[in-house]
């Protein structure tokens, strides 16, 4: 095989698993990687235009996580309690007031989530209630991990939500087991293939850096083609957190995770493509890579991590305990530095956010 004849083919096809592998292990210099990244940048143009959509991650009434042991890559199971996600979960209030604020901003919807609480979904079925109450216009991804009963999948289907996550990281199951022993990888898929039964947008992670080789991220690649409906993956790079039995290992990097998310497009090329969360400082390069939407964290904080966020912006008091910041204008000055439009929906100012 020849690495260019190879990208020049994917302008018009989908890869295959051996060209895919190929990619990957040729992909060794710079002239190599902007190749690469440039060909998913063209296939993205040319399957899912020029629009890179904007949603946001708002409250939530999630208890936290109990998954026992926690994963060990998770601030869930730092020293640290500063570290842990979850810990301040909302009312029905505050879910209610950040989801108009959304709206009004003009995202085209929220993700609701959390950790595996042991409810099944049901706040998440409670929580798209309230958004529906107050915009019935949103669109709404929930992600609960495994946490999900079909009753509950059924019944977040009737309430209109677009979306619902279930995530793999890997689908090593050696590697699976080893970073996330509390977990279980056959009920994370057995969850996924209900979601897809029953017609609901499946969205679904992709974690490197951990351990995994090429030839497991070309499963996986390939393993997420099974589901019918299948609407987004995100490509999420390791990266340590302190106090976790992982805080030592190294981070993935920037160009391993654009590689994988460029390669990602080569196969899956008219879904939705993100990059890694914690890294939207990097969200420039995830579009150079193939990337066509990214869901803002960090915008409704509790406020004692105001501090902690890393683009700053007008704040908002939503409650005594959380804030809005809205750094909306530093994602659409980088989307647009990028010669793409944001995709935000038109607000009930009338404003015309989306071209």
């Amino acid at each position: 095989m020849e690495f260019e004849g190879i990208l020049e083919k994917a302008r018009n096809r989908e890869i295959t698993e051996q060209e895919a592998l190929f990619l990957f292990e040729n992909a060794k210099d710079w002239i190599r990687v902007s190749q690469l990244l440039q060909t998913a940048s063209y296939v993205r143009d040319k399957e899912v235009g020029r629009v890179f959509k904007l949603k946001v991650f708002a409250l939530s009434s999630n208890k936290g996580c109990r998954t026992n042991p926690p994963c060990r890559y998770c601030g869930q199971s730092s020293r640290d309690s500063k570290q842990r996600f979850f810990t301040y979960p909302a009312n029905p209030e505050e879910v209610a007031e950040a989801a108009r604020i959304a709206d009004e901003a003009g995202f085209m919807g929220v993700q609701l989530g959390g950790g595996c609480s042991g409810f099944k979904g049901a706040e998440a079925v409670e929580d798209a209630k309230i958004v529906k109450s107050v915009a019935p216009d949103l669109e709404i991804f929930v992600n609960y991990g495994a946490d999900m009963s079909e009753e509950n999948i059924i019944k977040l289907k009737e309430l209109g939500v677009e979306r619902i996550g279930c995530s793999f990281e890997t689908i090593n199951e050696e590697l699976f087991r080893k970073i996330k022993p509390g977990d279980s990888l056959k009920e994370r898929m057995r969850v996924a293939e209900l979601i897809d039964k029953h017609g609901v947008g499946l969205v679904s992670v992709m974690m490197i850096g951990i351990g995994e080789s090429y030839k497991d991220r070309v499963n996986h690649i390939f393993y997420l083609k099974r589901f019918k409906n299948l609407k987004r993956i995100s490509v999420s790079g390791f990266l340590p957190i302190r106090g976790t039995p992982m805080e030592n290992d190294p981070p993935a990097t920037s160009i391993d995770i654009a590689k994988t998310i460029a390669i990602t497009r080569l196969v899956h090329r008219n879904i939705d493509l993100s990059g890694s969360f914690g890294r939207d400082d990097q969200l420039q390069l995830w579009i150079m890579a193939g990337t066509n939407m990214r869901t803002i964290h960090g915008m409704f904080e509790p406020i004692h991590r105001v501090e902690r966020v890393k683009f700053r912006g007008d704040v908002r008091k939503i409650s005594d305990r959380f804030v809005f910041i809205n750094s909306l204008p530093i994602y659409i000055k980088m989307i647009e530095e990028m010669g793409l439009k944001p995709g935000l929906r038109l607000n009930r100012r009338g404003d015309d956010k989306c071209a």
